[in-house]
């Protein structure tokens, strides 16, 4: 059972419910229904078959989940390309590309057109396919979804998940999320385990979906429709907070803020909780491994580092470099196991034996597990600087320069000395009134042999489609600073 057999049953229950909310309309399930079997009958049309891999770049928040929704349907597999139309790392196997327009990159497979008027055609010449009959997947342990991870190493790898494993986060996900029934929005891109799994699970509970990306569109539409769940990341809630800050704005509508994908600020957290909803949960995990640890409100205030409490069916320890468990509070190598989490990455062998051994996932996440069951995320081994021997992680730097006068966002990096230590560099967006003597001064008195040498003002920070800054891109930069 996957997602299309939970819209196939709303599409017969409940044909006049609204199911999607996005920035061109709204549609019922039945409407929904006779899309998606449009957009199927499409795709067979142009020769996809079944059991090949689609690419899907393309912007339309709505003929992008109906798309993915189609192949499906059609038993093909899918998966999405991040905003940006990055090209797909190797390993992927795609046979097809479904783009929007011309790609900046040469791909190697066929390049199908996508145009604007497929959803009106869809409605047309469905067939009266309402009923969502297709091919599907018979098999629920075949590949039918693909996803790019976060790439915060600078290689983006390839992650399978199956039907049963797509069924197995959505049930995690109503379990941990009571309020799935919508109406829901999340700001993260479907190209994400996120996001996809915010749609997935609405649809899956025959609840109401609201798409929108934009902080300015989001906040009309939480209003608008009466949003009660609210996903996005540390970067898109900040940038919400200062929309808000200030104006007389309020939404009574929403009960649950969710956060993740990287480690939120606590003056985000703070005003997030005043201006939008009391009530914001942190969420740790991946797209290898799904959900693993949820943060209450006022851990994740109080806590910047807290990934919060394990939720049930997953299992995190803290090891060392030998794999033996770490005493309590000790920091070490987290590695985790769910029961919706992948095995492998696509055609990445090398990669695969790093991230995957003996039944767990290792995210490459340095951490800390405390007697109270709080999980807290200390950095990355793979971004660790090594300053003239001392070794730190650069989120410590990352924290405390957001605390200071005029610094908006920042983000810390090596700055690589063939022969000789790294020095730590960061990169900061600043406002007008920011003095960077008094930065660098204070960051020496807090921070001491981990302080900065020097600040770079950029225009924005680069980071993934999850809101993770790519030190890495950086790093690789800082000669040109």
């Amino acid at each position: 059972m996957n997602v299309i057999d939970a819209i196939r049953h709303h599409v017969r229950m409940r044909p006049h419910d609204l199911a999607v909310v996005h920035p061109g309309g709204s549609l019922a399930y039945g409407q929904l229904g006779t899309i998606v079997s449009g957009l199927g009958a499409k795709l067979r049309a142009l020769g996809i078959r079944p059991g090949t891999t689609v690419a899907i770049y393309v912007n339309d928040p709505f003929l992008h989940l109906g798309l993915v929704l189609a192949a499906m349907l059609e038993g093909i597999v899918s998966v999405s390309a991040h905003p940006n139309f990055d090209p797909m790392p190797p390993g992927a196997g795609i046979d097809t590309y479904l783009a929007e327009a011309r790609l900046a990159f040469e791909p190697a497979a066929p390049v199908i057109t996508v145009a604007s008027n497929w959803l009106a055609e869809a409605a047309r010449e469905s067939g009266g396919g309402e009923m969502l009959e297709g091919r599907g997947f018979a098999d629920p342990g075949a590949v039918c979804r693909k996803f790019t991870s976060s790439g915060t190493t600078g290689t983006p790898k390839i992650v399978a998940h199956t039907s049963e494993g797509l069924r197995e986060i959505a049930a995690r996900g109503l379990m941990m999320e009571p309020i799935s029934g919508g109406p829901n929005l999340s700001m993260m891109w479907l190209s994400t385990i996120g996001g996809f799994n915010t749609s997935q699970s609405t649809l899956w509970h025959g609840g109401l979906l609201v798409m929108a990306t934009l902080p300015h569109t989001v906040l009309r539409a939480i209003n608008l429709y009466r949003v009660r769940y609210l996903r996005a990341s540390p970067q898109q809630l900040q940038a919400l907070v200062e929309l808000v800050r200030g104006r007389a704005v309020r939404f009574p509508s929403l009960e649950r803020v969710e956060v993740g994908g990287a480690s939120t600020a606590a003056s985000t957290v703070v005003a997030a909780r005043a201006l939008l909803c009391p009530n914001v949960v942190g969420v740790y995990g991946s797209t290898e491994a799904g959900m693993v640890a949820q943060t209450p409100a006022a851990v994740l205030q109080a806590q910047p580092t807290a990934a919060g409490y394990v939720v049930p069916e997953a299992t995190l320890e803290i090891v060392d470099a030998n794999d033996a468990v770490v005493a309590s509070g000790t920091e070490g190598i987290v590695r985790i196991r769910t029961p919706a989490m992948a095995r492998r990455y696509e055609g990445d062998e090398e990669a695969t034996a790093r991230g995957f051994r003996d039944g767990w996932f290792y995210p490459g996440d340095l951490g800390r597990l405390g007697a109270d069951g709080i999980v807290h995320i200390t950095g990355r081994t793979d971004e660790m600087i090594n300053a003239g021997g001392v070794k730190l992680s650069p989120v410590i730097v990352d924290d405390f320069l957001i605390t200071q006068p005029g610094v908006r966002e920042a983000a810390a990096f090596a700055r690589r000395q063939p022969g000789r230590g790294d020095e730590v560099w960061a990169a900061v967006v600043c406002e007008d009134a920011f003095d960077e003597e008094a930065v660098l001064g204070a960051c020496r008195a807090r921070l001491n042999s981990r302080a900065p040498v020097r600040l770079v003002r950029v225009a924005e920070i680069p980071r993934n489609a999850m809101g993770k800054p790519l030190r890495q891109q950086l790093t690789q930069q800082a000669d040109r600073f």
